[in-house]
């Protein structure tokens, strides 16, 4: 007779429900999570602030060039008629550099373009903050469903150490096999305090993304079972900083280009003679002969970094890609083996430890016979947890890669 996997489960105290939390503490769901760990991220107050930085290098390029005011002495001393002050020649005059082509508006474009990427690194920075909160919360999650597991197994040892206890009295065993399942209740115990102390430690872990209180860290432990599939994302955020990247190098190549054209200086002024007292205004114009520096070099540095950055973004897409397609094979094969041992294996290893156990509290098994059954049970519950545990790892890679936590509700409060 088979046996559903609910009822196997609940036969045996492995049910799927939530650890006990301080009545006080309300379940915190993924996304509450993920929110707490943001808004406490000084990653992205730092992010913050570069964007801040990139929004004056904005207001800076968008400025013109300053003009020059020269006051200029000349003949105010020497020999002869120049050894006094009267044939001093006083000279006032007012410079403006213009700029030529367009240096103004392509400077501002790529100051631009670096504010457009500082505001997308806050956006990866964003996906990254959660990804690593996901992971601390799935470990919270997989230590809960560890320490079930454990109190289960001291559950059914300290059961058949009293089954045990009873034919060892009644002379029905020997001694030794009442030594053994005292073992088995003892290390049992042992599990199940290490079991606690990792799930203190996970909950610390993951109060600690906000400087929270572990205390006030509980969750629903049925979650890490359920295996659900987060929302998808719309995009992958460090394609879009890679694409972006492509677009700030053509800007920077075309700022490059705008100054390879040499800018004239125009001037205007007066001239004072102090030997009988004349003014005379002045024009001057100059511009620099590009007879050696003709900007080439810039030129074709901006163009050898703009194909850098297109092949980067191939090789960016190229890995991201098989780490999408990696996490998925992963996920696919986590769920195939935790629905295998959950819907078959758990339920038939669960009915021959009854039967076993059944059949040595009427003589008909030895000790060894139901300590087996109960092991390889217990064996197939850890590596369910394990199944579990990939699933979930895999699954915030997928979101991570994705962008989940940039295009959820969620992430609108961010």
């Amino acid at each position: 007779m088979r046996f559903t996997v609910l009822a196997a489960m609940t036969a045996l105290g492995w049910a799927t429900q939530p650890a006990i939390a301080s009545p006080t503490a309300p379940l915190l769901t993924l996304e509450e999570a993920v929110a707490r760990s943001v808004q406490g991220s000084p990653l992205l107050d730092a992010r913050e602030a570069s964007i801040a930085a990139s929004g004056a290098g904005v207001d800076q390029a968008r400025a013109r060039p300053n003009p020059e005011l020269e006051v200029e002495f000349e003949n105010f001393t020497g020999s002869g008629r120049y050894s006094d002050f009267g044939s001093t020649e006083t000279t006032i005059s007012y410079r403006q550099t213009l700029e030529r082509g367009t240096k103004r508006r392509a400077r501002t474009a790529l100051a631009e373009a670096d504010q457009g990427i500082a505001r997308l690194e806050r956006t990866r920075s964003t996906a990254e903050v959660a990804f690593e909160t996901q992971k601390a919360w799935s470990a919270v999650l997989e230590a809960e469903a560890s320490l079930r597991d454990a109190k289960e197994r001291l559950r059914l040892a300290e059961d058949l150490a009293g089954i045990v206890r009873h034919r060892v009295e009644a002379a029905r065993d020997p001694l030794a096999a009442g030594l053994k399942a005292d073992n088995k209740v003892a290390a049992a115990l042992v599990g199940v305090d290490q079991n606690r102390l990792r799930l203190e430690a996970a909950r610390a872990a993951l109060a600690a993304r906000w400087e929270g209180d572990a205390a006030e860290v509980a969750v629903d432990a049925t979650a890490f079972f359920r295996m659900q599939e987060g929302p998808a994302g719309s995009g992958a955020p460090d394609l879009v900083v890679s694409e972006a990247r492509i677009e700030r190098a053509a800007k920077a190549y075309e700022l490059e280009k705008a100054r390879a054209k040499q800018d004239p200086t125009i001037g205007v002024g007066m001239r004072r003679f102090e030997d009988g007292g004349e003014v005379a205004g002045l024009v001057s114009f100059s511009i620099p002969l590009a007879f050696f520096d003709k900007n080439r070099g810039n030129i074709n540095k901006a163009m050898a970094e703009r194909q850098e950055a297109q092949f980067l973004l191939a090789e960016d897409r190229r890995r991201h890609a098989a780490a999408l397609r990696a996490a998925r094979a992963e996920q696919d094969a986590a769920r195939a083996e935790a629905l295998a041992i959950r819907d078959d294996m758990i339920p038939r290893a669960a009915e021959a430890a009854r039967g076993a156990r059944d059949g040595y509290d009427r003589g008909a098994f030895a000790y060894l016979d139901v300590a087996d059954a109960q092991h390889e049970l217990a064996d197939l519950r850890t590596r369910e947890i394990a199944a579990l545990k990939k699933f979930h790892a895999a699954q915030a890679v997928i979101d991570r890669l994705t962008g989940r936590w940039i295009s959820s509700d969620a992430a609108q409060e961010f």
